[in-house]
């Protein structure tokens, strides 16, 4: 995103960042903002002393407000993590948080002239999102598809996948590809 001096503007752009995806995690904030852990720790002191985000004592996770913890999601967070490693290593113009219509796509990114979704696929899920993806529901876009467990690679058919991630609960994201059927 760049490096920024004044810390008015930092706040600001770490509140939009809060309030676009509801709950994160503050190392999830600092992936945003390479370069400026500083400015986002103080920036993040602010606006909680002002009361504009909420922070949980016991996980750690900040929030746009007290409600938003209700509606936390997992796999949101998940794929925050990748959302986060793709900042840092490519060009990333704009990302937006996913609707519920697109499960199991929960945030979607463009950069590069492309477009990318990020996909959540937990283990009791496999069999709905292959459904969802048979019929071809979202043909454009390319998918990057967040796991949680390797095993789920091979049993996961959907189309234009760009590879699949598994996310620590550390924040490390490991990334694979399927091998195809004739070993390339």
């Amino acid at each position: 995103m760049g490096t920024y001096r004044n810390p008015e503007e930092i706040s600001g752009k770490v509140l939009d960042l809060i309030r676009k995806y509801n709950v994160m995690e503050l190392g999830q904030v600092e992936l945003f903002f390479p370069g400026e852990r500083t400015g986002v720790i103080r920036a993040m002191r602010r606006l909680e002393k002002n009361r504009q985000i909420f922070r949980n004592p016991y996980t750690g996770l900040v929030s746009s407000s007290g409600f938003a913890y209700s509606v936390k999601d997992e796999g949101t967070i998940r794929a925050l993590w990748v959302l986060g490693d793709m900042v840092g290593r490519r060009k990333v113009e704009s990302h937006f948080l996913a609707q519920r219509e697109d499960f199991p796509v929960r945030i979607v990114f463009f950069g590069s002239g492309e477009i990318y979704d990020i996909l959540y696929v937990g283990i009791g899920d496999v069999k709905l999102v292959n459904g969802i993806y048979g019929k071809m529901r979202r043909p454009e876009g390319r998918h990057i598809v967040v796991i949680e467990d390797k095993e789920l690679m091979g049993q996961i058919q959907i189309p234009d996948v760009v590879g699949f991630c598994l996310v620590r609960d550390s924040g490390e994201v490991e990334y694979y590809r399927k091998r195809e059927k004739n070993g390339i």
